[in-house]
């Protein structure tokens, strides 16, 4: 030890405080930087897809030491007596020092000052106590993007150029212990250099390579597991011991233990092609006959493709090719509702051991928790002995959704990857996250122009990783797809063919397309789909299209009816409910979760692949259907809508090969609802583009008798609504509503520039489900109420359960599962008033099994059928 200073020594990293005045136990500082050091270089030396993905063709020894450097300096900030009196018991057993701590005590981010302290140490021409720095000639700017991102470990990384040096300065009365604290952080960069520069022939006077977008996340990570103190990992040791030496045993026995018990390393099965995949039996099919051909490096992997087509397998095959060719170390797969997760979840948890050895299948989002299929999967793990590694990792994993990213297959909802370039805390690590996995975006369609701006962001931080996307859509909009593809290189890029189904590959000067028209015996087949329109006021049913649903359902029929807004959706429930003793089925947001995954699991086994049609049944709705639920009619009626979701409507319309279906729904039927006159009423208020409505219904009546064949029409019909020249016969009406909707997404694209404006700048949004839909969703937000009766017990929730008698642990659980998100213009429009957390609490009574509040104004009713429900009381009481 006589080549290292012994200063070193007298500083700790970690410490647990003391009791009874007994010296804290601590572990030295120099030692918890080289444990996250350790963990780095084991994770980086058995991940060749990393390694890759960091140096970007430099020499991988070389940034392997640049990188290991700068890890260990991620605390540099500790050699700082303002962070040293923390725990001043540690302090005190280390130094022979006088008491003094109250006047040291001074609020210390050891982040922000290892940046500050890293710029000063270093810059000869500062005077060394200034609180002012210049920023145009510091000998070690190229240093600065790596400084910054190991320094922004605990959440936000911080600009050298932004740093409050008047904050971070020395005080006068601390200038003697200063010039100690900046010696030891002189040695403290002599020796790292000696451990991980000189081996590989660099010194402090090179210059690092580029730094990897990844290298944030990759070092928080470490941070965590080199802080995972354990009976037999990282214990704490105050004792001095040769660095050498402390990195060589933490390297050889710690960091493989907490690489496995995170489940980080993956274990990547070798490719077996598609038809590993697919059932017993099966070949290849549609779109998945091109995985082969698809280029075997990253790049961006748009498809459009027809509902049924395999786009899911597709996908999958691509991305395990990718995998196995060492490009990538996961997969994450993104959707855009909770539902559609749920759902891809289980397709997922059937393939994902052909794609990984003992795999961490996660679930992203914020009710994760609840959902029973995920806790089988996790507990899966615990009934196998020879698999404890993988049910600690996977919980691990699981304790949040930023971690989730961390695991071999992550299935999430769209917000959860939209976050990591917005001004949330720890965004990086949900970037790196995504930036090691090939990523999946499915149902590309059914996102709105601010979440399409955040996506264009993601994709291009994913670009600069050098990593894949694969998006997915029965078919986009040519200026939205040429957008997309924009974020992987050329500017001028657009799709050069009009082919159906179509996969377009992007990476900078190069596009590549693969279409099927040269194999046609793969081409999906031709699917004749006659469309029966029906006028009636305001698109809603009357009595006779009522009476013609129920008559189906009676012959055996599963029919289904979409609306456009819940409250439609209620009043049709309401009638056909007091028209008929058939079973009627309402499906909806509007309910709490407990009661909507109930709504979600009779939905799909009624009408599901597998489900029960010994009768008929009927299924009102709203949007929740339309996206990536596998479910299958005879008969679907719904009112108009833009063409790309009109034609997702249709994709639940004889979705699988049935031998047997009810006379006179041997061929697919499909009602339209149409308004009597100009005007689309309340489905203004949730499709704004007016003409796309408007184009939508002169194609539907353009068609008159004819059939509708598809796939042709995917890309005719939508290309057609969505082109920009302005039609001769457009009326006035059309036009206007056109401008105010086009106001709404300049506002939209504006809100998203500046959001991602604030992600480097603003202090960030704490990590939790509400920020994050706070900064992805853009317009008027869901507000969360809920309802309870005001008893002698006191608060009692809609499922029986008393606010009183629930533990701090089980509170938050039992808000969530009875908590019903409503309009966010419920609030202004009523008068409802939420709480400091945002939630508005409702009392109201029990009346014959519905949950009931009333007020001089209003009237809201909840039930396990209907939801939640309001009734607005015009000038008279009593009038509705």
């Amino acid at each position: 030890m006589c080549q290292e200073r012994y200063d070193l020594y007298r500083y700790w990293g970690k410490a647990n405080r003391s009791k009874d005045n007994a010296p804290a136990e601590s572990h030295l500082l120099p030692y918890h930087c080289l444990d996250v050091a350790a963990v780095a270089a084991y994770w980086w030396d058995h991940a060749p897809a990393l390694r890759k993905q960091f140096s970007q063709g430099a020499n991988e020894a070389e940034y392997r030491g640049w990188l290991l450097f700068f890890i260990a300096l991620h605390d540099l900030g500790k050699w700082d007596i303002r962070f040293q009196v923390k725990c001043w018991s540690a302090w005190e057993a280390l130094n022979a020092v006088p008491s003094g701590k109250n006047a040291i005590g001074k609020r210390w981010d050891h982040g922000q000052g290892g940046l500050y302290w890293f710029k000063q140490d270093f810059d000869a021409d500062n005077d060394y106590d200034s609180a002012f720095i210049t920023f145009n000639t510091h000998p070690k700017e190229q240093w600065f993007p790596w400084m910054e991102a190991v320094a922004g470990h605990h959440g936000y990384i911080h600009q050298h150029i932004d740093l409050p040096a008047s904050d971070l300065a020395l005080s006068f009365q601390l200038k003697p212990l200063g010039e100690r604290d900046k010696q030891a952080r002189l040695s403290w960069l002599d020796a790292l250099a000696a451990l991980f520069l000189q081996p590989v022939g660099l010194s402090l006077n090179d210059n690092p390579p580029s730094c990897s977008p990844l290298l944030a996340g990759f070092c928080s990570i470490s941070d965590w597991l080199g802080s995972w103190s354990t009976k037999d990992t990282f214990p704490y040791q105050s004792e001095p011991e040769p660095l050498h030496d402390y990195f060589s045993r933490r390297y050889a026995v710690d960091a493989p233990l907490v690489l496995k018990r995170s489940g980080l390393l993956s274990v990547v099965k070798p490719w077996g092609g598609t038809e590993a995949l697919l059932d017993m039996g099966h070949q290849p099919r549609q779109l998945q006959t091109l995985v082969n051909k698809l280029p075997h490096q990253p790049g961006l992997t748009i498809i459009e493709a027809p509902t049924g087509s395999g786009k899911t397998e597709t996908a999958l095959a691509y991305a395990w090719r990718l995998l196995d060719g060492g490009y990538a170390d996961s997969i994450i797969f993104a959707l855009p509702t909770q539902a559609t997760a749920n759902a891809m979840l289980n397709r997922l948890d059937k393939l994902a051991s052909k794609l990984f050895e003992q795999p961490n299948l996660i679930l992203a989002h914020g009710n994760s928790r609840f959902s029973t299929d995920f806790d089988t999967i996790k507990s899966r793990g615990k009934s196998v002995q020879e698999q404890e590694a993988w049910a600690q990792c996977c919980e691990w994993l699981c304790r949040s959704n930023k971690r989730a990213f961390l695991g071999q297959i992550g299935v999430c909802t769209i917000d959860q990857v939209l976050i990591s370039v917005l001004p949330v805390k720890h965004r990086f690590i949900r970037g790196f996250g995504i930036a090691r996995s090939v990523l999946l975006i499915d149902e590309v369609h059914a996102y709105d122009t601010y979440m399409h701006s955040l996506l264009e962001e993601v994709l291009r931080q994913q670009a600069l990783a050098g990593q894949s996307a694969l998006l997915l859509s029965a078919t986009l909009p040519a200026s939205l797809k040429q957008r997309l593809l924009r974020t992987y290189g050329n500017p001028d890029s657009s799709s050069p063919t009009d082919e159906y189904p179509l996969a377009i590959w992007q990476q900078q000067n190069r596009q590549l397309y693969f279409d099927l028209s040269a194999t046609p015996q793969y081409l999906p087949p031709i699917f004749q789909l006659s469309i029966e329109r029906c006028y009636l006021n305001e698109m809603q049913p009357d009595a006779g299209l009522l009476e013609k649903m129920i008559t189906a359902a009676q012959e055996g029929a599963q029919v289904c009816l979409i609306c456009n807004l819940v409250d439609v959706a209620q009043q049709v429930y309401q009638k056909l409910c007091a028209s008929t003793s058939l079973e009627i089925i309402l499906f909806h947001s509007r309910f709490t979760l407990t009661d909507r995954a109930n709504k979600e699991d009779l939905t799909l086994r009624y009408f599901g692949v597998s489900g029960d049609r010994s009768v008929g049944r009927i299924l009102v709705a709203t949007q929740v259907v339309e996206q990536s639920l596998d479910v299958d009619f005879d008969w679907l009626i719904t009112q108009l809508c833009p063409v790309d979701l009109l034609f997702q409507r249709a994709g639940r319309l004889h979705r699988h090969s049935r031998q047997c279906r009810p006379k006179g729904y041997q061929q697919p039927k499909m009602t339209v609802l149409l308004p009597s006159t100009t005007d689309y009423g309340n489905s203004n208020y949730v499709y704004t583009n007016t003409r796309a409505m408007w184009r939508t219904q002169q194609r539907l009546e353009q068609l008159g008798q004819s059939a509708l064949c598809f796939p042709q029409a995917y890309r005719l019909w939508i290309d057609d609504v969505y082109r920009d020249e302005t039609d001769e016969s457009e009326p006035e009406w059309v036009a206007d509503g056109l401008a105010r909707f086009e106001s709404e997404e300049q506002s939209k694209r504006y809100n998203a520039r500046l959001s991602l404006n604030q992600a480097a700048r603003a202090i960030p949004f704490a990590d939790d489900d509400v920020h994050i839909r706070a900064v992805t969703r853009d317009g008027e937000m869901s507000l969360p109420l809920i309802p309870f009766v005001e008893t002698e017990s006191g608060r009692q929730l809609s499922d029986g359960q008393y606010l009183s008698q629930l533990s701090e642990f089980s509170l938050p659980e039992a808000l969530a599962l009875n908590r019903v998100n409503v309009p966010g213009g419920w609030q202004r429009r009523f008068r409802l008033e939420p709480d400091e957390e945002g939630v508005v609490w409702v009392a109201g009574t029990i009346q014959g099994g519905e949950w009931i509040a009333e007020t001089t104004d209003y009237r809201l009713v909840y039930s396990k059928e209907v939801g939640m429900n309001i009734i607005q009381f015009n000038y008279q009481r009593g009038t509705q």
